[in-house]
């Protein structure tokens, strides 16, 4: 159809379900940028889609006169899959605004924060933006992670949008009227085709040719019906309950193959009858189709199957009895990391590693899907546990090898999850108690096999309602600060506190952080949370009495969420400014979990930052894991603390006492300070002093107290202290 036209716009109708769809798109994304604006309390929000040459405006709020941005403006630039975030505080200020209008005036745009519209492939569909009048410091993490999700909503809306309007001008073209007329007698030879007919086939047919001969039967899906559909009209009885509409398909010239629908129609004129057949080409439509269901069915970017398809085959086995049989889930094990340092392409690249390492190790009758991000799925019918088990820790094996990425070592690393089917599990079910085990693998430290035990549902409903009540909590300012203080073992004299968080619940009264301190590092609300004990443990420690002619210092514990080489400065100098705090009276604390996670070198270089500044680090319960040597090579630290696990059985256990001596050796090669924790008796003390360890913390001294606590047990001890200096010197 060379000559086909499209229809008048002004009285065509749109085809079925497509122009409702595009308005709903529309108000979406409208919705989407009222968010936004409203998250961020700004005048200025937008939604611009990639068009050519500029990123077209497809959703606004207090940007009516700007229709669209150049592809080159510093924004556009700027934004895309290795950056998908760009936060400008003052854009007055930044280099890359120096010539832009809406800057430059009067009223115009100071702070600016932006994300990337990605689809599936990491390809850039357009940008979300969000700007103010006035220039801004620092966005909270909470607002940071509601921009991400309110643009990756943006994107699956475009990406839909972008589908529907292909499919609408294939729909339109495929609603043109039936042009292409073929008319054949009752012995099925053709005597008449309009030109457009003749145009759709190449000028190839020709009157007295035979109608079947147009369709040959090894182009046809099924060829088997079709010469009786094409007999039916004029033969009662034959092809009874056929469709009137079928597709057809013919050869072009050029040897490809076009899809024609074709809907019959007897005619009776005088004496004569024969059928006439409307043709009109949907190929396009057709090829949309199935790329659709392709789609649908299959990941674009590894080539497995989807969740949906997943599912349907797991329902047909455990409907089918295919028993014994097991399903597992593989998550991969800190692949954010990867996508952050390295980009989306590297993290695509390793997702399609991983699928091909799954996919070689597969053994027969199993099968692979992509659940989406990170997470795959494996489904064994008929195979019993113990084979299902060896399967699945050759899997973590495989997967654990190094790859080479694009002149990049990627470490790999998973967690699976596994379950077994039973009577009364259906496909969804067995998939959830999957991805239960996944999860527990995961927070046990990754790297593992878990299987699914019925406690672990439980455990989840429990921990969902944690976090619940840990939002109230930040919410509600429910969290305090308690302060333990450390003793110089020589002088007996404080040297400074640690600072432990409590919850002051409103039901469980005062919890201690056992009960809540590994969800709340998990939780959203964790970053803010840590902010606050940084700002508050700073300001508290200002206020602090001198002793000795020495201010005391504060050692704060910091969330895994915390390190990071660019954000955690930030918030340690504002904290200080804030407070007045000098920099060498405060130490930050990290765990081993904290060191193990720094895969990329990024906590490394913030403690190698703050340390430059005169703050101190700190090792938590040191000696406790079985990486902390070589963790003491690569983070900066000036003080390790002995894990109490070890001071409370010095006494009695040599094994104890060796480990301490041990750690008290390997701190003075490495010219560290040492403080013990968990002192509760003096002879603990005194061993421990008598060993070379500087400080002590623990029950002994004082439990952890509420700052005002705290205050007055340091006057009394510096009281104490007075009085014995005194008793001293009256003596001398």
């Amino acid at each position: 159809m060379a000559h086909a036209t499209m229809p008048d716009s002004d009285h065509a109708p749109s085809p079925p379900g497509t122009a409702p769809d595009a308005a709903q798109a529309a108000d979406e994304l409208d919705d989407l940028v009222g968010m936004a604006a409203r998250l961020l309390d700004t005048p200025f929000a937008s939604i611009a889609i990639a068009d050519g040459a500029h990123f077209r405006i497809a959703a606004q709020r207090g940007l009516e006169g700007v229709a669209a941005i150049p592809r080159e403006h510093a924004i556009c630039r700027a934004l895309g899959p290795r950056t998908p975030l760009l936060q400008v505080g003052d854009a007055r200020a930044d280099a890359r605004f120096r010539n832009d209008a809406l800057v430059l005036r009067e009223d115009g745009i100071r702070f600016y924060l932006g994300a990337a519209l990605l689809d599936a492939r990491g390809r850039t569909l357009g940008v979300l933006n969000v700007a103010d009048r006035q220039a801004r410091t620092e966005v909270d993490d909470g607002t940071l992670a509601g921009i991400r999700q309110l643009a990756r909503i943006a994107a699956r809306l475009v990406e839909q949008r972008l589908l529907q309007r292909s499919q609408r001008i294939a729909e339109r073209l495929a609603h043109d009227d039936y042009r292409a007329v073929i008319v054949a007698d009752a012995d099925g030879v053709v005597c008449h085709a309009n030109a457009a007919a003749a145009e759709l086939f190449d000028g190839t047919i020709a009157a007295g040719a035979a109608l079947a001969s147009l369709f040959p039967d090894d182009l046809q899906r099924d060829a088997d019906g079709l010469p009786d559909w094409l007999r039916a009209p004029l033969h009662p009885g034959v092809g009874a309950g056929m469709p009137e509409t079928r597709d057809l398909r013919i050869a072009t010239r050029d040897g490809g193959v076009r899809t024609l629908e074709a809907t019959r129609l007897p005619w009776h004129a005088d004496e004569q009858r024969g059928m006439a057949l409307l043709l009109h080409d949907v190929t396009g439509q057709r090829m949309l189709r199935a790329r659709q269901a392709r789609m649908a069915s299959k990941d674009e970017l590894t080539g497995l199957s989807r969740r949906t398809a997943f599912l349907s085959a797991l329902s047909a086995l455990l409907a089918g009895g295919a028993h014994p049989l097991g399903v597992a889930l593989v998550g991969l094990d800190s692949f954010r990391t990867i996508n952050d340092t390295l980009g989306h392409t590297i993290g695509d690249a390793v997702l399609q590693v991983v699928a091909a390492r799954l996919q070689a190790g597969l053994p027969a009758g199993a099968q692979l899907a992509r659940f989406g991000g990170d997470e795959f799925a494996l489904l064994y019918p008929q195979t019993d546990g113990e084979a299902i088990d060896a399967q699945l820790r050759a899997v973590l094996l495989e997967l654990a090898r190094p790859c080479q990425v694009d002149q990049h070592m990627v470490h790999i690393e998973a967690s699976v999850g596994a379950a077994m089917a039973d009577a009364t599990a259906g496909s969804d079910e067995l998939i959830a108690r999957a991805d239960l085990a996944m999860q527990r693998a995961k927070r046990n430290g990754g790297r593992q096999l878990c299987y699914f035990e019925p406690g672990m549902r439980t455990e989840a409903l429990d921990r969902r309602q944690l976090d619940l009540e840990l939002r109230r909590a930040c919410r509600d300012e429910e969290f305090e600060l308690h302060y333990q203080p450390q003793v110089c073992l020589s002088t007996g004299m404080p040297t400074g506190a640690e600072a432990l968080l409590r919850w002051r619940h409103p039901q469980r009264g005062l919890l201690a952080p056992d009960k809540f301190i590994d969800a709340l590092a998990q939780s959203s609300v964790g970053p803010a949370v840590g902010r606050w004990i940084l700002e508050r443990a700073c300001q508290d420690a200002a206020t602090w009495p001198i002793v000795d002619g020495r201010r005391l210092a504060v050692g704060v514990n910091l969330f895994p969420v915390q390190l990071d080489h660019e954000r955690l400065p930030n918030e340690v100098e504002h904290a200080l400014t804030r407070s007045g705090l000098t920099a060498a009276h405060l130490e930050l604390e990290l765990t081993e979990k904290i060191a193990l996670g720094d895969d990329d070198g990024s906590a490394a270089d913030a403690l190698a930052a703050l340390r430059a500044r005169g703050i101190r680090v700190a090792y938590d319960d040191f000696g406790t894991g079985y990486a902390s040597l070589s963790i003491l090579r690569r983070l900066p630290v000036d003080r390790v603390k002995i894990d109490r696990s070890f001071v409370r059985d010095i006494l009695a256990n040599r094994g104890d006492a060796a480990i301490v001596r041990s750690i008290l050796l390997i701190a003075r090669n490495f010219d560290l300070r040492v403080i013990a924790e968990g002192v509760e008796t003096r002879e603990q003390a005194e061993l421990l002093h008598g060993l070379g360890c500087q400080e002590a913390q623990g029950y002994l001294y004082s439990p952890a107290l509420p700052p005002r606590e705290f205050a007055r047990w340091l006057a009394a001890r510096l009281r104490s202290a007075s009085l014995q200096q005194m008793s001293v010197a009256g003596h001398a």
